[in-house]
């Protein structure tokens, strides 16, 4: 029942609008507990890069900016002292991360890793995942980041990750299927960057919805992966945590108080 409660908000906008109203009321990121808390993006539309911005200014407030293999460095050695990290995730690979979001994290000295789909790079989907239409497109006209500008990401210190090979419900395959998208996927993309690629996002990412959490996990640290993101949320401490990464999915037009509501800890007023 919890959990249909759960999925049932997430998935209504208003729903989900009123819980996080409610939730910023009581909580505060400056209560919230030490540990490393991943935010995962996926669109950056351009009328939405100041907010984007006032978004990251705001998290700066309340703890450090990390890269992935730094946090999983901590992660694996078990989080130490009382700070707090935000790690910038983007899913997918939309051209508006390279055009938008990029010169915000540049700006702001914030690293940031994108999960690609190695299949798409060359023969991109016309619609998003689930989708059956496209908002508004970056000033390039195409919905998905080319090999050029990969290579720019990765030129100015930016990771790549990998969000398999062609965006399947992990779910939904057999075990050769998953580990062929997930290991085809590594590969690919090391090929395409000339870097190692370490981390792995799960599409959808709600374990035992979107993938199994004890055979998705574990297909990807044996070929070569040193953490699972999921979109479960939460925050991360210690590395029994790097197969099963929490993550926020967040959205650039929503307000501070929403992050606040969903990273933050309770508190007493007065």
């Amino acid at each position: 029942m919890y959990d249909w409660v759960k999925t049932t908000v997430r998935d209504s906008p208003v729903l989900r609008k009123l819980a996080l109203r409610g939730g910023a009321l009581f909580k505060s990121l400056s209560h919230a507990e030490p540990g490393l808390y991943t935010l995962c993006y996926h669109q950056i539309p351009a009328a939405r890069q100041d907010d984007f911005a006032a978004q990251l200014r705001h998290l700066a407030r309340h703890g450090d900016f990390i890269d992935a293999d730094s946090a999983a460095d901590r992660l694996a050695a078990g989080w130490s002292g009382r700070d707090r990290a935000f790690l910038i995730t983007f899913d997918d690979g939309y051209a508006d991360n390279f055009e938008v979001a990029r010169p915000v994290l540049k700006a702001l000295n914030v690293p940031g890793i994108v999960f690609l789909i190695s299949d798409w790079i060359d023969d991109p989907p016309d619609f998003p995942p689930g989708l059956d239409r496209v908002g508004t497109l970056p000033a390039s006209g195409r919905l998905y980041m080319n090999r050029a500008e990969i290579a720019a990401w990765c030129d100015e210190g930016f990771d790549v990750g990998s969000h398999t090979a062609t965006h399947s419900r992990m779910s939904r395959l057999g075990r050769m299927q998953a580990a062929d998208e997930i290991a085809r996927s590594r590969r690919d993309l090391a090929a395409l960057t000339g870097r190692e690629i370490r981390h792995f996002a799960c599409p959808w990412g709600v374990a035992g919805q979107d993938f199994d959490p004890e055979r998705e996990p574990a297909l990807a640290l044996e070929s070569g992966y040193r953490t699972f993101f999921t979109t479960r949320r939460g925050h991360a401490t210690r590395a029994a945590d790097l197969p099963l990464m929490p993550r926020h999915v967040v959205e650039p037009h929503w307000p501070v108080s929403d992050l606040e509501a969903l990273m933050g800890r309770a508190w007493r007023p007065g």
